[in-house]
């Protein structure tokens, strides 16, 4: 995760929260994750990031 995702604010200057929102989307496969998490990225910034963002999301499997 890079920095410009924990450190994107919103027009009010709150940083995205990701450790409260991520947890909802915890049993999505790694391309939902990803999906999930830029657009939520996306609408608290009103579609305006001023750093790049940079996420991997990896499935651990059972052995």
């Amino acid at each position: 995760m890079s920095d410009g995702v924990i450190e994107a604010r919103d027009a009010g200057h709150l940083f995205y929260q990701l450790t409260d929102r991520a947890p909802s989307w915890s049993n999505d496969d790694p391309d939902e994750f990803l999906c999930a998490l830029h657009d939520d990225l996306l609408a608290h910034v009103h579609d305006h990031l001023d750093d790049d963002a940079a996420a991997v999301a990896i499935r651990r499997l059972a052995l």
